[in-house]
């Protein structure tokens, strides 16, 4: 008789037995999102580059945005996607600032459930487990800020996660995987075009990989090894082909009615590094490199890297970290190549192929290295531990001739499930301990600084208001500032040189009636006006905001 188990016992155990895993992994992204609920009601004031982000997603949601977050260097990375996911949890809070932290928290926590569920499908339970306990471990040295900041570096080492497991899936023989790589992989390089070179390349390994597969199925007549899904696949191949083509149409329409394109200044901006260099400052050799991406995927063991530490500045051990993880994943693919282990063998190469991407990336930097800039390598190592895993449980499974009694294997899922909920936990209490950006109310002397604008902004019949910065250090408070007026149903505008960092819709065509001027500590009202001025301390920083008095009307 054959050893297979009935379909209903079947369906009993992965009902019963690998939902575990999805919770456990799941728990930190929960903890985030009750610190979130329970502070719901108080107010909440973004500053910085999150206000600028929250005013796009208000874009979003009047279906206005057109391109990603803005850069430094005068452009904006290439697409809206991140915009477009976060504007119905906004719009449905009512644009609450505290429903970004909730957005993002669940943008990052379906990566890492969509990972285990590829896992799943190409590798069964237990390895599920395995790349739980490897995940959980990684959050829990990266810390809270990498799941629960509204930033858009924060958002996507879990994306390329993603990517990463996906692409090994295509390795695998999965036609979906290779379409959704696609759109994951667009959302990754939409929120930060530094992971084009990442995601190309994965690109590249999931179509060569799904051909070869192709190939070697007709030639050897047989079937694909793991079913795609309970739905047929052609209708999740279509929805992802609809949502490729939807992401894609702003940044294309933008490209072809602005002036210019924001895809000619990106593609201008890399392809002249001679000019970009001498106008931003150079890129970095291979040592620089090789030190950040130490310093940056090897979180565990020695965790998460110091932001006042130099990044192309790396101590031996996560130098030689980095070299194991390279040996690690090298083991990996000679192991699941000799057993024919397709899926353990797309996790290894796309590890390997992920370690070495990343340092010919840092190397295409231009001038200073930040930290923020490589977020999305932490989990890199990530695919070349599970493949480890994976091989092991296959190994094991393969060295068992009898089946194990019911009870055995039912204490062990359970004593599993126990292992595996230590990691989780122990990021849990980390969050539930809490960064700053949860348990505050953001930065409060925004508060201020907008209320005091507002109070004076009730004598104005006009709702456009002229933000000026004094310097240009002042931007983090007028970003935060234009947000709160926005809010409150004011039209504010900055100049014509922020149109990089704010987009055209807040750039002033005309001067209007009423000015808020942001100085060092110093009333700001221009010569010959009187104002009305108050200083406040934002980030220990003496700022002073000068309301502008109404220019008189014609004929008074």
């Amino acid at each position: 008789m054959s050893g297979a188990q009935p379909a209903s016992h079947r369906r009993r155990s992965l009902w019963s037995s690998w939902p575990i895993s999805i919770v456990v992994a799941s728990l930190a992204f929960i903890v985030g999102l009750v610190k979130v609920v329970a502070t719901y009601g108080r107010p909440y004031y973004h500053y910085g580059d999150q206000a600028i982000l929250a005013l796009r997603v208000g874009d979003a949601m009047r279906f206005h945005a057109e391109v990603g977050p803005y850069s430094r260097f005068g452009w904006s990375h290439p697409g809206p996607a991140l915009f477009y996911l976060l504007a119905p949890v906004y719009s449905l809070s009512g644009t609450n600032p505290r429903s970004l932290l909730a957005g993002s928290l669940l943008i990052n926590g379906v990566c890492i459930v969509a990972t285990l569920l590829v896992v799943h499908r190409f590798a069964g339970e237990w390895s599920t487990r395995w790349a739980v306990a490897v995940v959980g471990v990684a959050l829990l040295a990266l810390g809270a800020g990498a799941v629960e900041t509204f930033w858009n570096p924060n958002l996507e080492a879990p994306a390329i996660l993603l990517v990463m497991v996906m692409t090994a899936g295509a390795i695998s023989g999965s036609g979906l995987s290779v379409i959704w790589m696609a759109v994951v992989g667009s959302y990754v390089v939409q929120t930060d075009v530094g992971t084009s070179p990442l995601v190309g390349v994965m690109a590249v390994c999931s179509i060569i990989g799904y051909l070869t597969q192709a190939v070697m199925r007709r030639r050897h007549h047989r079937e694909v090894d793991h079913p795609e899904s309970v739905l047929t696949p052609a209708m999740f191949a279509i929805l992802g082909l609809v949502v490729l083509i939807l992401a894609w149409i702003p940044p294309l329409v933008q490209e072809f009615s602005g002036h210019p394109g924001n895809l000619s200044a990106l593609y201008d901006f890399f392809a002249n590094p001679s000019v970009t260099a001498a106008k931003f400052g150079s890129t970095h050799g291979l040592s620089a490199a090789w030190a950040t991406v130490a310093n940056s995927t090897t979180a565990v063991p020695w965790g998460n890297f110091s932001t006042t530490a130099s990044m192309t500045t790396a101590a031996i051990g996560r130098q030689d970290t980095l070299v194991f993880w390279g040996c690690l994943a090298v083991a990996g693919m000679i192991w699941a190549g000799c057993s024919r282990r397709w899926f353990a063998l797309g996790l290894s190469v796309t590890s390997l192929v992920g370690l070495v991407v990343s340092v010919i990336s840092v190397e295409r930097i231009v001038g200073q290295i930040g930290d923020y800039l490589t977020f999305w390598m932490a989990l890199v190592p990530a695919p070349g531990v599970i493949a480890i895993g994976v091989l092991s449980v296959e190994s094991l499974r393969e060295r068992t001739t009898s089946p194990s009694p019911t009870w055995w294997r039912t204490t062990l899922v359970w004593a599993m499930a126990i292992v595996l909920i230590l990691p989780a936990v122990s990021v849990g209490r980390q969050l539930a301990r809490g960064s700053t950006l949860v348990d505050s109310d953001g930065n409060t002397e925004i508060g201020q600084l907008s209320a005091f604008a507002i109070a004076h902004l009730r004598s104005v019949p006009d709702r456009s208001v002229l933000v000026v910065m004094g310097n240009a250090d002042r931007w983090p408070e007028a970003s935060g500032l234009v947000l709160q007026l926005a809010r409150d149903g004011y039209h504010p505008t900055v100049t014509r040189e922020w149109e990089f960092m704010f987009t055209k819709p807040y750039v002033a065509s005309s001067t209007p009636q009423a000015q808020l001027v942001l100085t060092d500590g110093i009333p700001g009202a221009p010569p010959g006006f009187a104002g009305l001025s108050q200083t406040y301390s934002v980030g220990d920083v003496p700022t002073t905001i000068t309301f502008v008095e109404p220019l008189p009307t014609h004929g008074s």
